[in-house]
């Protein structure tokens, strides 16, 4: 398409400053050059503009057609995003997992933030929830136990005492069965309980009320500085001796010689078991320790199959008493070192058991004591009213028990020795204080 040259690209300045130009030529005589520029001159705007010889005149139409094409396109692209817009509103949601690929890295943080905040808040809640379930069953468990009724008056005041009594075939089985007689023969409702004794036993609420202790777990929990158990017990009376008893097989002379040798013994989760072992052990001395009853010990013994049995118990030990094997006999206990510290000296004698003391001298040994523990009671409190009945009838029959009718290790009681380390019953104390003197003097 040919245009005029006044339109030209790098023309417009030099075609405005023409009419000037030419002007100015004629003005200076110079006319036929300035006719000569004059036919550059464009038209003004609304002059037809003549086309030059063999340029058509479809210039204008075709100068008008980028923009109807430029409208066109526009309306496409308008019709295309409405398209686009109503196909996305149409389509069905994109699942979660195939939108969050296209997650920006920042939200993907956030994202992940929101989900660890609201795990946060489920933990709290759930604990809330806990703690308000707890705090709830607690209450319930508070109201429970205001509306349930009261035990049974009989299991709260029952005026029946009970007294742990031991192995049975013991000195101290003996001596409690005993007791319940002078207990009974007074009108007073007792009962004596057989099994392994335990000064634990005594300080659990539904305990027994007494229980008859030997002395050296007294004093081995007085120097453990158990100051709960000696809240919690008292003592009546000091009781009878225990000698402890090693019968040997024929080559089995001293003490020293049971070191690594077999040695039958009572259970030793009794009172006599445990004496048996804490006497070797104190003394330096490691036995092999078997377990069994005294008529299997015996037995055993007699067949050469063990070297030793260790019995503790009053004499005369009923196992001991009529015991007839050749070749067995007491070996002695030397009263020396740590076992000065537990135990009391002693002497075994023919007359004890002439069958097995050899020398008319006797045999020398240790023994323990035993000593009437109580559970300390509140004054006024049912089991207070049981135990100081008990402990007047005690004191005030005693005397029945050093008859020919009971066994002779009550003559050897004192109900005035102390119990190192260890509070007497108030009641107990008070008889005592106020008993006549000769009364005392005549139960040493």
């Amino acid at each position: 398409m040919n245009e005029h040259p006044a339109r030209r690209k790098g023309f417009p300045r030099l075609v405005a400053t023409l009419p000037g130009l030419a002007l100015f030529l004629s003005l200076l005589g110079l006319a036929p050059l300035g006719g000569a520029l004059a036919q550059y001159i464009p038209p003004p705007p609304s002059q037809t503009f003549a086309p030059a010889q063999g340029v058509t005149t479809t210039a204008p139409t075709e100068a008008a057609a980028p923009a109807t094409t430029k409208r066109q396109t526009s309306a496409r692209s308008r019709k295309r995003s409405a398209e686009a817009a109503a196909a996305e509103e149409a389509a069905p949601a994109e699942p979660r997992k195939a939108r969050a690929h296209r997650m920006t890295r920042s939200e993907k943080r956030a994202a992940a933030r929101q989900a660890r905040a609201e795990a946060r808040a489920e933990a709290r809640a759930a604990a809330a929830a806990k703690k308000k379930a707890r705090v709830s069953k607690a209450a319930a468990n508070d109201n429970a136990d205001d509306e349930a009724p009261a035990p049974a008056p009989a299991q709260q005041t029952s005026s029946k005492l009970t007294i742990l009594g031991g192995q049975p075939q013991t000195t101290i089985a003996r001596g409690a069965q005993e007791l319940v007689d002078l207990m009974k023969a007074a009108n007073l409702d007792a009962e004596a309980k057989a099994g392994p004794v335990s000064i634990a036993q005594l300080s659990e609420p539904d305990g027994a009320d007494l229980a008859i202790v030997q002395s050296d777990t007294l004093e081995e929990a007085r120097r453990d500085a158990n100051a709960g158990l000696q809240r919690k017990l008292t003592f009546i009376a000091r009781l009878f001796n225990q000698e402890i008893h090693i019968v040997a097989r024929p080559g089995v002379k001293t003490f020293a010689q049971l070191d690594g040798r077999t040695i039958a013994t009572s259970a030793l989760d009794t009172p006599e078991g445990r004496t048996a072992a804490k006497l070797f052990e104190r003394a330096g001395i490691h036995p092999r320790l078997l377990e069994m009853d005294p008529p299997t010990a015996l037995a055993r013994l007699g067949r050469g199959e063990i070297d030793a049995a260790i019995f503790v118990g009053g004499k005369p030990a009923p196992a001991l008493a009529d015991l007839s094997i050749a070749g067995l006999q007491l070996i002695s206990i030397p009263y020396k070192g740590a076992l000065q510290d537990f135990y009391y000296p002693a002497q075994i004698t023919k007359a004890d058991y002439p069958n097995l003391v050899v020398s008319d001298k006797g045999v020398d040994t240790v023994a323990i004591s035993t000593v009437l523990m109580a559970l300390e009671a509140k004054p006024g409190s049912p089991r207070y009213k049981k135990l100081t009945q008990f402990t007047q009838t005690f004191f005030e029959r005693f005397g029945a028990l050093r008859d020919a009718a009971h066994h002779p290790k009550w003559r050897e009681v004192n109900l005035a020795a102390d119990v190192p380390g260890w509070r007497r019953f108030q009641p107990a104390q008070k008889w005592l204080d106020t008993a006549p003197a000769p009364r005392v003097s005549s139960m040493k």
